[in-house]
């Protein structure tokens, strides 16, 4: 066994170097000088670790001593033989593993190195203690000052000095560092401290400053901040996000733990506001299906009165061909009548589309029969597909489609948020529609931006909020649930100093890995009962093939009968006050495809029919006698045009005749 080390990795003589801490010296129990590699820990002989492999623990470390009776267990790096070498002649003539003495930190500029392989150990036995035992190094026993940003129950708050009562938020207690701290956070940060074992002397806690919250009035958090980075104070404990704006002011520790901000929105079912409603009656089909529907009506509409005129006008040509009419003046053509058939015909194929179903004209000419065979069609592929999803969109809560943040985005919805994290939504989300209010008091300030009505939805940090028994109550009484939906993950820490980040980190590492600390653990301790489940589930759309439409689904519909019930209502008291006053009134008369203006003394052709019939002179026949012989039944003047075409056509005529039935 080599005792001097390994060639190429020599052990060293550190004796001068150890003999020169004199801040460092001790009494050895033999009377001679020595020194403390710890505060209040081993005293060693100024030889400890020079010139050669030895068990130099188990001769001073007071841990590895054996009792009278032999019955104690020494831990196993008692009995692992290590010496301290030269490091460059290590690194450059050997292989053998090299370590930093951690007895002595950086800032002594003592700088001893050791190794176990060249002594034909190993360091993991002493690496496994070594946190325990030299772990004081980290901060050397600092005190340190943090700020409190504001309450937020149960993670911090103050209770009244008089009642005892928790506050919720803070009042001119806050000021006053007499009256103490209490929440999640201060728990696991006074833990902290304990585990330390006096690397942290002391945490005293304070507000932030006036004068940051004037500067950062969106957050209190970030004015805790800028109290850091204006060196008011060493740390800030809370639940604090690391966001950009805040890396730029100070340094953080490790992560507490990661924080996930969810969709909040109405539960669903709960919440179907009355133009919601109005949306569902048309949802089935899209807005461009709508308007191509409104279109091919308009479309249908127009090309029945251009195709009745020209029909009219052929009738005419054909009667004055054949000698029905004689001597008839030449007619002009009245434009406003165009106007009120073309708006006949538009309310009449909505009319027909509404009804599923179009009206059978026999009299209709083959164009127009063909136009309505094809709008038939249409109407029945339409209303089918509409009729089939109606009932589902009726009885489906409006919430449905945002139960995500891309439904939230696709319907348009604003949604409410933290200012504080406002460069982090608009990064991960840029087509979202968000409102930061800028003087918002925290996550209670958003959802009374949402009781405003400034949103529908919202973004709420679970951290901040899921022990927040005041909070989650007003979300109880307004029926809302967190969705399952993150929005954004940012990671929350201690905003701290950063010569004391990692030493406060190590502290929060060892907290958790060997004495069970971790945030989790304080929440343990602050249970608190919530009024209602806020959390979302999928339950909670669910619906039953067997819901009830009620009157509130049907309110589309029936307003707008009303609206067209109000209308005709105006139009016929205007016609009949016209009436009264002895005017023309265009407003009550039937729709007529007469598109032409007889002469005053023109007559009525069924008239000039019956006259030619028993010899008399055709168009001298009173308006009187018109009405009378309309009335009466006379034959129509397309049956006298047809009875004459009946004798002059062949074939063609009767397979047209055809095809226009079947159609």
């Amino acid at each position: 066994m080599a005792i001097d080390g390994k060639e190429g990795c020599p052990c060293t003589n550190n004796t001068g170097t150890l003999a020169s801490l004199s801040e460092r010296y001790c009494k050895l129990p033999t009377g001679d000088d020595g020194i403390y590699l710890t505060l209040g820990g081993s005293c060693v002989p100024f030889s400890y670790g020079s010139s050669r492999c030895a068990v130099h623990d188990l001769l001073y470390d007071p841990r590895c001593k054996v009792d009278a009776a032999g019955e104690n267990d020494i831990p196993a790096y008692c009995v692992k033989r290590f010496c301290y070498v030269d490091l460059a002649t290590c690194k450059r003539e050997s292989r053998e593993r090299v370590y930093r003495s951690s007895y002595f930190p950086f800032e002594s500029e003592v700088d001893l190195f050791y190794s176990y392989s060249t002594c034909n150990s190993t360091a993991d036995d002493w690496f496994a203690v070594e946190d325990d035992i030299v772990g004081s190094r980290a901060l050397g026993g600092i005190s340190i000052d943090a700020n409190i940003p504001t309450y937020t129950l149960p993670m911090l708050y103050k209770r009244d000095p008089s009642s005892g009562e928790i506050q919720s938020a803070p009042g001119s207690e806050y000021y006053d560092d007499n009256v103490p701290y209490d929440g999640v956070y201060l728990h696991y940060t006074k833990k902290i401290v304990e585990i330390s074992n006096g690397d942290i002397r002391n945490l005293t806690f304070t507000h932030r400053s006036k004068a940051s919250g004037d500067l950062h009035p969106s957050s209190s958090f970030t004015a805790a901040v800028q109290d850091l980075k204006d060196g008011l104070v060493d740390m800030a404990v809370g639940p604090f996000w690391i966001t950009g704006q805040r890396l730029k002011m100070t340094s953080f520790t490790v992560p507490i733990v990661y924080d996930q901000t969810f969709l909040v929105i109405p539960r669903p079912g709960t919440k179907d506001p009355l133009n919601d409603q109005m949306k569902k009656v048309l949802a089935p089909l899209s807005i461009g299906l709508w308007v191509l529907v409104l279109a091919i009506i308009v479309f249908a509409a127009l090309l029945s009165v251009w195709f009745s005129d020209r029909s009219e006008l052929t009738m005419n040509q054909n009667s004055r061909r054949m000698g029905l009419q004689r001597n008839t003046p030449k007619k002009r053509r009245r434009k406003i009548v165009y106007a009120r058939l073309a708006l006949d015909s538009f309310l009449e194929k909505g009319l027909f589309f509404c009804s599923a179903g179009v009206e059978q004209d026999e009299r209709a000419s083959l164009p127009n029969k063909l136009l309505l065979f094809g709008f038939g069609f249409f109407i029945l592929i339409s209303v089918s597909a509409y009729v089939a999803n109606l009932a589902a969109f009726l009885t489906l809560s409006t919430t449905d489609s945002v139960k995500t943040m891309a439904g939230a985005i696709a319907a348009g919805m604003t949604i409410c948020a933290h200012p504080a994290i406002k460069a982090e939504l608009e990064v991960a989300w840029p087509d979202a529609k968000f409102y930061f209010h800028e003087k918002g008091r925290e996550f209670p300030g958003v959802l009374e931006d949402y009781d405003a009505g400034r949103c529908r939805v919202m973004a709420i940090g679970y951290e901040d909020t899921s022990m927040d028994k005041v909070f989650l109550d007003k979300v109880c009484e307004r029926d809302l649930v967190y969705t399952n939906s993150p929005i954004a993950e940012i990671p929350i820490a201690f905003p701290i100093r950063s010569d004391l980040a990692s030493g406060f980190s190590f502290w929060m590492y060892q907290g958790e890995r060997y004495h069970k600390t971790s945030i989790q653990t304080a929440k343990d301790e602050y249970t608190q009962e919530i009024a209602c489940d806020v959390h979302f589930s999928e339950g909670d759309t669910e619906t039953s093939d067997y819901d009830e439409i009620t009157v509130r689904n049907f309110f589309l519909p029936i307003m707008f009968f009303f609206a067209f019930a109000v209308l005709a209502v105006i139009l016929q008291i205007v016609h009949l006050n016209n009436v009264k006053k002895g005017k023309r009134s265009l407003v009550g008369r039937r729709s007529s495809l007469n598109l032409v203006t007889d002469s005053p003394k023109q007559d009525s052709f069924v008239t000039q029919m019956k006259r030619r019939a028993s010899g008399g002179e055709i168009g001298t026949g009173s308006k009187e006698e018109e009405a009378e012989e309309e009335e009466q039944g006379q034959v129509p003047e397309t049956a006298l045009i047809r009875l004459k075409e009946d004798q002059s056509r062949g074939g063609l005529y009767y397979l047209m005749l055809l095809l226009d039935t079947m159609l």
